[in-house]
């Protein structure tokens, strides 16, 4: 992406489209906010059930027709079409709406969609075609395809194992499958190829209709934009998100990375939504330059989130790499009094886009640099499978999102690979080949001891300096060490009781050492005081590289010991982690500097419900001009103390759940 413009978009549901009383007042009551209107978007159904007649839509795009030029004529830049259903999302209303006329959904279960057709089927592409032809003619400048352009939960789980898909599997490896002989196999710990080659054909599916749809797009009008929202990998990976290859089918130039974050009754998790959206950011093509942050509020339930939530999102969207953002917030009541109602969102919205702007400005063309808790988007094909295992199930040790609570340590975390240091977390180093895991291992990683377990089992385990002696559930607190890494906590316990929480990554690792150059961080301890073997351990290998292995609990009640964190992940970077904050706060810090980190803007969230008093930032970059700015705050010039290797910041007041950003090197004040 290389395109600096924000881009504020706004979804329009058909209650507001179609009734003309309906459209006329949502056009007025966007057109007096204009200064915040630079895209409208139509949503062509009511409906996430895939299925309603053609001769339904017929009547639909010719309202569209009137509608965009309406819009244009009003001086709206672009306006386009939303295909909400493609294939269709989940099983809903399915007693109301017609069933679908073609192969539905089957799951590896046999279950079957309610809602939701088998993309390979040559009946759906014929209504497909029929469907996106009529959209076509209304003359859009865009047409959007939504997230149902998956291959996971579609009102059941793991599809497709129709008789087509089934066909083309046989066709592609040359023998006969059924679905409960192909389920079984998937689920045998040999049949690693067979898994991988369901995977591509999962891919393959999805790319073989954006080509369709780019195809009938294009017959009627090769002008028309394409944009594709796509389903964060933190979700499944059963759906791999091929960025490169589905972009290029549809020929897009616009993006949505998606994902769900509906109420601030956890508002912790709009952080988890920010790194699911940095992680498909980074796999958009750089020919796509228009990519929009899904701002939903769905099902648009007043009280359900607060305006500075909504703002908050989309500031940390832009920071994890989106440069626009798509309003859907609206909701479906398009009477006077609902309308006033949206009156203090477009309000707060025109009275950020400034920020906005500066900071988008500021994050273009540089990545999130931090830490980067790796994944692979093959994880699912490639992961092992052992005896007894089911392929299908959940398993919170491919769980890619578990590392980011190290951000609410003041831990960076980046969402790309280059430039970045790694944690390896549960099983998930599965999805690399050995080559990979030696190239992380040449740099700075932190791991726990699952991910030993994967490296023991490649025999790079060496170059983490300790193997796995035994595991032990139960009895175990963690002792630090006198060593340095653990100031200004030495001697002290971390007693989190792992037996209460029931969670299988509370175990704990009895490491024995592989060198006399490990460095014991922490001791295993029972809770009667007896000492046993290290359990969190740093080491410098062979390679040049800095590991940190941590085996006791290592992704839970983390605060207990977050000097040793932040020590040991400076540590491993040789003290150039961009970003060092001082205090034990719950500021998480959002890093994009230039690579000589002579510009950019280090984005602050305090995750907490406490205002922070004063929080201290130490820089690790040249000297040069910082402002601080904010979508409550004013922008103000802001003192820097030089330090050995860059300069320090205190940054005092920040209230609960508010975000601030430091500019460096911007001459704006």
């Amino acid at each position: 992406m290389s395109d600096d413009k924000l881009r504020l978009a706004w979804r329009i549901g058909q209650p507001m489209s179609m009734p003309d009383e309906g459209f006329e007042r949502m056009r007025k009551f966007l057109l007096e906010h204009r200064e915040v209107v630079d895209e409208i978007a139509f949503f062509e159904t009511i409906s996430h059930h895939l299925y309603l007649p053609l001769e339904f839509y017929e009547n639909v795009a010719a309202t569209f027709k009137r509608r965009i030029a309406t819009l244009k004529n009003d001086g709206v830049l672009s306006v386009g079409i939303n295909v909400l259903t493609t294939i269709g999302h989940v099983n809903e209303g399915w007693d109301i709406f017609e069933p679908l006329p073609f192969q539905a959904m089957v799951g590896h279960d046999g279950s079957v969609s309610k809602s939701c057709a088998c993309p390979n089927s040559l009946e759906l592409r014929a209504y497909v075609a029929g469907k996106y032809t009529l959209f076509a003619k209304a003359e859009p400048d865009f047409i959007w395809i939504d997230d149902d352009i998956r291959m996971a939960h579609h009102g059941v789980d793991y599809p497709c194992f129709c008789p087509t898909c089934l066909e083309i599997l046989s066709n592609t490896l040359g023998r006969k499958f059924d679905r409960d002989g192909l389920v079984a196999e998937l689920n045998e710990p040999q049949a690693a190829a067979l898994r991988q080659a369901w995977i591509e054909q999962n891919v393959q599916s999805i790319e073989r209709l954006l080509a369709h749809v780019k195809k009938t797009i294009h017959c009627v009008d090769p002008g028309i934009r394409t944009g594709l929202m796509t389903a964060g990998p933190g979700w499944t990976t059963y759906s791999p998100p091929a960025g490169d290859r589905w972009f290029t089918a549809l020929g897009a130039s616009k993006a949505r990375p998606g994902g769900g974050f509906y109420t601030d009754e956890r508002p912790i998790e709009m952080l988890g939504k920010a790194y699911d959206i940095g992680r498909q950011c980074a796999l958009v093509p750089d020919e796509v330059s228009d990519c929009q942050y899904e701002l939903e509020n769905f099902p648009y339930a007043p009280l359900r989130k607060g305006l500075k939530t909504v703002i908050n999102e989309c500031s940390l969207a832009i920071a994890a790499g989106c440069n626009g953002i798509a309003f859907n917030a609206l909701g479906g009541d398009a009477s006077e009094a609902g309308l006033a109602g949206k009156e203090p969102l477009l309000r707060r919205i025109v009275d950020t886009r400034r920020f906005w702007e500066r900071l988008n400005k500021e994050c273009e063309g540089r990545g999130l640099m931090g830490f980067w808790p790796a994944w692979h988007p093959h994880l699912m094909a490639r992961r092992s499978v052992r005896e007894g295992e089911d392929w299908f199930a959940s398993s919170p040790f491919y769980d890619i999102r578990k590392p980011e609570v190290l951000s609410r340590l003041g831990l960076p975390l980046g969402t790309g690979r280059r430039g970045n240091g790694a944690i390896l977390a549960g099983r998930v180093a599965e999805g690399f080949n050995d080559e990979e895991l030696r190239e992380m291992l040449a740099g700075p990683v932190l791991m726990d001891a699952f991910a030993l377990e994967v490296l023991a089992e490649r025999g790079l385990d060496d170059l983490a300096g300790v193997r796995i002696l035994a595991w032990t559930d139960n009895g175990m607190a963690e002792r630090f060490t006198d060593d340095p890494l653990n100031a200004p906590m030495e001697g002290a316990l971390r007693d989190i009781r792992s037996e209460f929480w029931g969670d299988p990554y509370m175990k704990s690792a009895r490491l024995a050492l592989l060198s006399p150059d490990v460095r014991v961080l922490s001791v295993l301890e029972t809770y009667l005081g007896k000492r046993h073997e290290p359990c969190v351990t740093a080491y410098e290998n062979s390679l040049g590289g800095r590991v940190i292995v941590m085996g006791h609990a290592p992704w839970r009640f983390v605060e207990a010991k977050q000097p040793q964190i932040m020590n040991a992940a400076d540590w491993t970077t040789a003290g150039t982690l961009p970003v060092r904050i001082r205090e034990i706060v719950p500021v998480v810090p959002m890093v994009r500097l230039a690579e000589d980190r002579t510009r950019g803007v280090i984005l602050l969230v305090n995750s907490g419900l406490d205002s922070v008093d004063e929080v201290t930032l130490e820089v690790r970059a040249p000297e040069t001009k910082v402002s601080l700015a904010g979508p409550e705050r004013e922008s103000r010039r802001i003192e820097t103390i030089p330090t050995a290797n860059g300069w320090s910041v205190v940054v005092g007041d920040i209230g609960a759940w508010e975000v601030v950003a430091l500019f460096l090197g911007d001459e704006q004040v």
